[in-house]
């Protein structure tokens, strides 16, 4: 965030403000009479939340655009600027940010878009302030969000202000219990990524049921305790009853980024000795936890033990570190699956060409982002369409129009054009996107078929797509 300076008493006297030598605050009405980065509070022009102030495009907006939010966790830690950036999470945005490119050069209704992005730093308090924020200030109609504990913290904010909510990689199966109409008739709260009800269940049937898992006699879980882990555990562990015993399957649990947290887990763990260890958590977290088994008696390569992975271990990151790379490599992992149709195709060429040298199936969730910031797209020109203003719950409304149409479209740059006008005109689409099927059920998600990968010597191999069991 950009610091400002002290402005001098006679710009902010044209600015509509008083200046106050004794808190060096500017006094306003309202956040139009202080400067961009700042917002009227209590009469005082303060900062603007942590972590937001990037607008996309820079230049060139107008009043007229529709305003669009975003709140992704960008940043590995809040408080320690050394940390670095989530880079799953920063392709992410590159996905959105090329949907948004394409959508913005052919315009809705003749209409475009403003995006707001805040970098949550996997806060979810400072999601919440960030979330205010877009509301009140910004006044957007929906938001863009990453993660499920930062989904639904957004979510309290948004969905009591009718703000259409899209998450990119909530998996959670909690958020689909969230109520979320508002008085209304249609769910505020969407997603393109597949709830880990699928991806849970594909685990549990490798574990039972594949020879390439269940020679394993004991299998461990270790999780991140947070509504994303718990849940993903909670299917694995229903998904494996009857099998389970104490004697043959542990689960331990840890904290976000706390080092003694994640020791805590790995010597229990250790002292279970499994053959296997599912490990769900986020690259950063995994890197730590598999630094931490490579000294540890049992959890170690040499000792004969196992890693198996999830969805959102799924980043190049890890493989950086030629000590978690000697631990893991072979090693197998789950996550919602790619298309292999002609709209993924198309994504992958044009964001390999905006983004040279990055190819967006190392990373999970680079497709549910473009298609997520595509989807609004099009509920925008149905509300637009349909009730000549762009609101939340008409853009949800249009949202359970996409699933049904006459023929299937592909959600391409070429063929947006045509989706939305047949959307303003209230007529039903069948989407097809980048991340496979986006048939929305009332729960408002998708289901998806689950990609299995495995660590290779230098890179991420894909294995196999399994379908969306029973």
């Amino acid at each position: 965030m950009r610091t400002v300076g002290i402005v001098a008493l006679s710009t902010a006297l044209l600015a509509g403000c008083s200046f106050t030598t004794a808190s060096g605050l500017t006094e306003c009405d309202v956040s139009s009479d202080c400067q961009e980065n700042q917002v009227c509070t209590n009469n005082f022009c303060l900062p603007l939340p942590a972590g937001c102030g990037q607008r996309y495009p820079a230049t060139g907006t107008t009043p007229e655009d529709v305003q669009i939010g975003a709140v992704l966790p960008l940043s590995l830690s809040a408080t320690d600027p050394t940390a670095g950036k989530d880079e799953s999470e920063v392709q992410g945005l590159n996905a959105i940010l090329l949907a948004l490119d394409e959508i913005n050069q052919r315009g809705v209704l003749g209409r475009k878009i403003t995006l707001h992005v805040c970098d949550t730093a996997f806060d979810a308090q400072r999601t919440a302030v960030q979330t205010q924020w877009l509301v009140n200030e910004k006044k957007i109609v929906a938001l863009l969000t990453a993660g499920s504990s930062q989904t639904l913290a957004a979510a309290k904010e948004t969905l009591k202000n009718n703000v259409l909510t899209m998450s990119t990689s909530g998996t959670s199966p909690e958020l689909a219990t969230e109520p979320d109409k508002n008085g209304g008739t249609v769910g505020l709260l969407w997603r393109t990524a597949p709830s880990d009800v699928i991806q849970g269940k594909v685990i549990g049937d490798l574990l039972r049921n594949d020879s390439r898992f269940n020679t394993a006699a004991k299998i461990g879980v270790i999780y991140l305790n947070d509504l994303y882990g718990q849940g993903l555990f909670n299917v694995i562990n229903s998904r494996l009853e009857g099998w389970i015993t104490e004697e043959n399957f542990k689960q331990a649990y840890y904290s976000r980024k706390s080092e003694s947290s994640i020791l805590t887990a790995v010597t229990q763990m250790d002292a279970f000795n499994p053959d296997l260890t599912v490990l769900v958590g986020f690259e950063d977290d995994a890197t730590s936890i598999i630094k931490f088994a490579a000294s540890s008696n049992n959890l170690k390569a040499s000792a004969g033990h196992r890693w198996f992975f999830t969805d959102s271990v799924k980043d190049e990151a890890l493989l950086d570190d030629a000590t978690v790379l000697a631990q893991i490599q072979y090693s197998f992992g789950t996550a919602p699956a790619t298309n292999v149709g002609q709209a993924f195709s198309i994504f992958r060429s044009r964001f390999s060409a905006q983004y040279p040298g990055v190819d967006p199936t190392k990373y999970s969730f680079t497709s549910h982002s473009y298609d997520a910031m595509y989807l609004l797209g099009l509920a925008m020109a149905y509300s637009q369409g349909t009730s000549n203003e762009v609101t939340g719950p008409k853009m949800a409304e249009g949202l359970t129009k996409m699933s049904s149409g006459p023929r299937p479209i592909q959600l391409t740059l070429v063929n947006f054009t045509e989706a939305a006008n047949e959307l303003a005109n209230g007529r039903s689409i069948d989407v097809e996107g980048a991340s496979g099927s986006l048939q929305f059920d009332d729960t408002g998600e998708a289901p998806s078929p689950i990609e299995l990968w495995q660590v290779g010597t230098t890179t991420f191999n894909f294995v196999e797509y399994i379908p969306p069991p029973q």
